[in-house]
């Protein structure tokens, strides 16, 4: 029996409908350019002159929206780009154009489709590949970024300072008066008391900041990203159990989870003990920090369930005697969004981890590590 055509359709539309990307590798964005021109009209080089620094404006753009590191290497990287925009610009929209044939100058706004994928390899690309780190032992890295969720908070009430002064003061008057009848003398002596009371006030109100206990776990979305994102820059990730292993001891995840479940830092000595152990494991680079997990609310646009997540961590090198910081990130959100809280969880948490390497990456890279 045959299909009916606009059932084929229907079927069709479906099944497109549920192929989405993950991660889309186009994006659209404007960009503006203005240049001057000489003789009597606008020719074809000025107005090509003029698209080709609209679109490496929608690059920079682009580039803008991203993280501070990656900016960096753009601005180092920029002749290079530009002389090769073709490889990163799918298409371009002319939106306005203007000239002005009193002042001799030529506007344009476009809109640039991105090959996003693409120059963000290549921005991410440095001097040194991949088989020459594994070669050297110096891209050997470990991590651990830990999830973490509210557990209990504990808030305390406020405590209130109140003082009160008071300022009493006395005044007296004395009359005196005298009088003569015939030969007879008589005086006369009377007091008055006046007494007032100044009152000031005043106090203070101490306030005490919430006590959170936070239940921490390792999360598999977050390793995966991860190390997916390390890997494709060249270094060799070691899974941090393993690294735990070969410590001797040192490196004892169970403890610096049970530290991130009071508080946001590790006591020095077990921060002292895991990057040596780190260093024991013949690790070169260590990374470390935590994902919390905020409360899931409703995405006012969508409609969806959303979860933020305020990522936090440090890159280490664990070459030396001491360990050294390389890398700083965060505290810095992201969003993510699902049918229900968990999908919107695992979302955020992605989205959160992929996002924090990159960054991580991008900072060791301005270093001129790689």
């Amino acid at each position: 029996m045959s299909m009916k055509p606009w059932l084929i359709g229907a079927l069709a539309f479906s099944v497109a409908a549920l192929v989405v990307p993950v991660h889309a590798q186009t994006v659209s964005e404007k960009g503006m350019a203005n240049v001057e021109y000489t003789g009597w009209s606008l020719g074809a080089p000025e107005r090509q002159n003029a698209l080709r620094k609209a679109e490496a404006n929608a690059l920079e753009r682009y580039i803008a929206d991203s993280n501070a590191a990656k900016s960096r290497i753009f601005e180092a990287q920029r002749d290079r780009i530009t002389a090769h925009i073709d490889d990163y610009i799918l298409g371009t929209t002319v939106l306005t154009e203007n000239q002005d044939k009193q002042a001799k100058t030529y506007s344009v706004v476009i809109r640039a489709d991105i090959n996003s994928t693409r120059l963000m390899n290549d921005l991410g690309t440095g001097s040194a590949s991949a088989s020459d780190i594994a070669a050297s032992g110096r891209g050997t890295m470990t991590f651990l970024f830990l999830a973490r969720n509210q557990s209990s908070v504990q808030s305390f009430d406020d405590k209130v300072y109140k003082r009160t002064d008071v300022d009493n003061s006395m005044s007296r008057s004395t009359n005196e008066g005298e009088s003569v009848q015939a030969h007879d003398v008589s005086t006369t002596d009377s007091m008055q008391q006046h007494t007032s009371d100044a009152t000031t006030t005043g106090g203070s109100v101490t306030r005490k900041a919430d006590k959170v206990d936070w239940s921490v776990t390792n999360a598999g979305e977050v390793d995966t990203a991860m190390t997916g994102v390390f890997s494709d820059a060249g270094y060799d990730v070691v899974e941090a159990d393993q690294v735990e292993g070969a410590s001797g001891g040192l490196v004892n995840i169970a403890n610096i989870r049970d530290a991130y479940s009071h508080g946001n830092d590790l006591p020095s000595t077990v921060m002292y003990n895991t990057t040596q152990g780190v260093q024991r494991a013949g690790i070169g680079y260590f990374a470390l920090g935590t994902l919390d997990v905020g409360m899931p609310d409703r995405d006012p646009v969508s409609g969806n369930m959303r979860v933020f997540v305020t990522v936090t961590g440090k890159v280490f090198n664990v070459q030396g005697r001491f360990a050294r910081t390389l890398a700083s990130i965060g505290p810095v959100q992201y969003a993510g969004l699902g049918p229900d809280a968990s999908v919107a969880r695992t979302n955020a948490l992605k989205e959160a981890a992929s996002q924090a390497a990159h960054q991580m990456v991008d900072e060791l890279s301005n270093k001129g590590i790689h």
